[in-house]
């Protein structure tokens, strides 16, 4: 592993959360989106072959998913659809079973899979042009900033982006020879117009395109395009983002469900009843979404089943083509003699809600959004199979890239390579929870900002605005239907009282390592008080 200053402070999260990290965590779902058994996906690490020691730059496919939860990917136990290419990944290569954001937004997560920093750090806090009421600063995102497309473009490679994009910033100044992106987070994903590139490699200038044809279809087309054009080590970035509103699939895909019935999520028909008030005041209800028109005729109950099974449809009807166009990847790497020295991550920007909690969207600091899938696959130098439970936040994603490619990894990023885990090791200092702050609030879905601490068996979210609090114990209440906190107040059901305060011992010292003095400083305040 690559020596680098500051790894010992980097390497301090081992203090933060491993006081309470005692319990297994079961599945975040109860039913039929679970998480498997590790015996159905994980292979002998016995018969696999031996791990070689590579010559020469890896090249770099790196797929970022729009918001697609590890509920709906087959690797990760799904019954709702099969995603083989995407489990090829997993299969020849590491998954790892807790993988998680730090801030469940578009722009921001992405921020922070270029930067390796935290949300207050690189500037993207929320979603560029939408108004920021919390307090904070408008979003930004300075395009001086060190990122892993200019480092690596420093030290030999090549660099493309094709996809979504988002960020208030021009991608050839941000690290990128090749870059193809879309206008704006979302689609229409027929429309020809409003794609935006440059024509010559290298170049900065950012030009109008127009190209017919499905989005995720065109952007694949870029980048094995792309990829014919690169003459050195390359890293492309592949940011898929059909997942996202107006969720409409490819042509082939509109009528995949029709005459199915797809389940709700076990917490379908949560009614926020014991949870502090951010959660009853959230306008992201699959009821009242406006994207289908349901019948008339309905009743609040019967349209929320409508519109579910709407939305379901079209959403896994997205994935279904993002996972064919990952099959068309793999096809160009084996084709072209690429594919056993290209390593391939898939990870996405955030979590989604897919009914759970009777929600759609992301945002809250809840399992469904938090985490994200994430697998390696580098073949003859991972092994293929495992599943790691160890701790992986987007900030690291950043650090790991740069070791794969021999590059010494800046101070300034706050994550931490993942290549000890993915070559097999068990880190002693390891992190053992996880940090997280969001703070986009306003219409249309109306989240309050909140940070909180999640370790392996307890989760404390402070909506600091309000001074309201919840907390979770994860091991007897995985769906997350019942806050120990009374009323969203700082004080807690029996036995929990020394646990939150441990808790909050634990978010002040994350909030002092990453140096986050954004929000209001965390203040446990006794009821009445």
């Amino acid at each position: 592993m690559n020596a680098k200053k500051g790894f010992s402070r980097r390497s301090a999260l081992k203090g933060i959360g491993g006081a309470l990290a005692t319990a297994t965590l079961p599945s975040a779902h109860a039913a039929p989106t679970s998480a498997p058994p590790e015996a159905q996906t994980t292979r002998s690490a016995t018969s696999a072959k031996p791990l070689t020691k590579r010559t020469g730059k890896p090249n770099i496919l790196w797929i970022t998913g729009e918001g697609v939860p590890i509920s709906a990917l087959s690797c990760y136990g799904s019954k709702l659809i099969q995603t083989p290419n995407i489990d090829r990944i997993a299969n020849e290569g590491m998954r790892f079973r807790n993988a998680f954001t730090t801030n469940s937004l578009c722009a921001p997560s992405r921020a922070t899979l270029l930067t390796g920093t935290y949300s207050h750090i690189n500037g993207t806090i929320a979603n560029p042009g939408i108004p920021v009421i919390s307090g904070e600063p408008e979003p930004t995102f300075d395009e001086s900033q060190v990122t892993v497309a200019k480092l690596l473009k420093q030290n030999g490679y090549q660099t493309g982006l094709v996809g979504k994009w988002h960020l208030p910033a021009n991608p050839g100044k941000v690290g990128f020879d090749y870059f193809v992106f879309k206008e704006g987070a979302g689609g229409p994903y027929y429309e020809a117009e409003g794609y935006l590139g440059n024509s010559k490699l290298g170049s900065d200038v950012i030009e109008k395109q127009r190209h017919e044809g499905y989005e995720t279809d065109v952007m694949t087309d870029f980048a094995i395009k792309g990829m014919k054009q690169f003459t050195q080590p390359f890293m492309m970035m592949v940011q898929f983002f059909n997942a996202h509103r107006p969720f409409d699939p490819p042509h082939k895909y509109e009528h995949l469900y029709d005459g199915e019935r797809i389940p709700e999520a076990g917490t379908f028909w949560d009614d926020y009843s014991h949870r502090a008030s951010p959660a009853a005041a959230a306008r992201m209800r699959i009821a009242d979404m406006p994207d289908f028109s349901p019948p008339k005729d309905l009743t609040e109950r019967q349209r929320k089943q409508w519109n579910h099974q709407k939305f379901m449809a079209h959403f896994l009807g997205t994935l279904r083509s993002q996972d064919d166009n990952i099959g068309r990847l793999f096809q160009f790497l084996e084709e072209s003699g690429l594919a056993d020295n290209t390593i391939i991550v898939y990870t996405c920007d955030h979590g989604f809600f897919l009914g759970d909690h009777g929600w759609f969207d992301k945002r809250f600091m809840y399992e469904q959004a938090l985490r994200v899938p994430l697998m390696v696959r580098d073949p003859g130098h991972i092994q293929a199979g495992p599943v790691r439970d160890e701790y992986a936040v987007n900030i690291d994603n950043a650090p790991t890239i740069l070791e794969f490619a021999g590059i010494p990894i800046p101070e300034s990023m706050q994550g931490r390579s993942l290549v000890p885990l993915l070559t097999g090791e068990k880190p002693n200092d390891w992190r053992r929870s996880v940090y997280y702050h969001y703070y986009e609030f306003g219409d249309p879905h109306w989240v309050e900002p909140h940070y909180g601490i999640r370790t392996e068996r307890y989760k404390l979210i402070s909506y600091y605005n309000i001074n309201q609090w919840e907390l979770f114990d994860l091991e007897k209440d995985p769906d997350e239907m019942e806050s120990l906190a009374i009323g969203g107040a700082w004080r807690f059901q029996p036995g929990y009282q020394v646990i939150a305060e441990s808790l909050v011992k634990e978010l002040k010292d994350a909030r002092d390592l990453y140096r986050d003095h954004t929000g209001l400083p965390v203040a446990a305040i006794p009821v009445n008080d």
